[in-house]
């Protein structure tokens, strides 16, 4: 599992700090608690999705950054939302009938392995949890194997974001204001895409002020 570290950091955004919080309350316990994490990961990244934010130190955060700062970096946040939206938060329809906690079929199995069992359709997993071709006692190796042998057929796993893949926020304009001054440490810490998005917004910024002098020049 992930190395989880407390994070010293704050928010002026109340929702935020409390999800920063009771993450940090986890680290602070000694309490690692599987559903805890999973649905406190998924309310992070759901609160910051296509937005940056600021904390109250001036850096700038999205979801990935601020949850690697806890020690999961993007493969690790993907799968721990994806839990939550594959085994807690969502009632299945199998057999003409509503499974009011789907968690319940998979809570004896350790996070390692439920991580495995993304990997199948939900009609497949029910399945094999419903026949014990699936038990928690079986090893990760096994649920592999297992795995593999339903994936060689027509298996696909379920689309469990909203756009069935994941949002590259990399690729999301950030909230730079062209009117403000910023510190050379602040661009150290953006990737390519981001200070292509910085520069797209000076130039248009530039574009705008020339706009407004020949504005000035006509009226003149």
């Amino acid at each position: 599992m992930e190395n989880f570290n407390f994070v010293d950091v704050s928010f002026d955004d109340s929702e935020l700090s409390s999800l920063v919080i009771h993450l940090n309350q986890c680290f602070l316990n000694n309490q690692y608690n599987f559903v805890d994490i999973c649905v406190t990961i998924h309310d992070i990244w759901a609160h910051c999705k296509k937005n940056y934010i600021k904390a109250r130190d001036n850096e700038m955060y999205d979801s990935y950054k601020l949850l690697a700062k806890f020690g999961f970096d993007r493969q690790a946040v993907n799968r721990y939302k994806r839990c939550f939206e594959r085994f807690i938060n969502c009632s299945i329809d199998c057999d003409g009938k509503l499974l009011y906690s789907l968690f319940d079929s998979f809570k004896k199995f350790s996070p390692s392995k439920l991580f495995e069992l993304l990997a199948l359709s939900n009609d497949s997993l029910i399945s094999a949890i419903k026949n014990k071709a699936i038990i928690p006692t079986m090893t990760v190796k096994q649920i592999r194997e297992y795995i593999k042998s339903v994936k060689d057929g027509t298996d696909k796993a379920d689309k469990v974001l909203e756009t069935g893949v994941d949002i590259n926020e990399d690729n999301i304009p950030m909230a730079f204001n062209p009117k403000n001054k910023y510190e050379y440490s602040y661009f150290e810490t953006k990737s390519k895409n981001q200070l292509l998005n910085i520069v797209w917004e000076l130039y248009q910024a530039h574009q705008k002020l020339l706009k407004m002098e020949k504005k000035h020049e006509k009226e003149d």
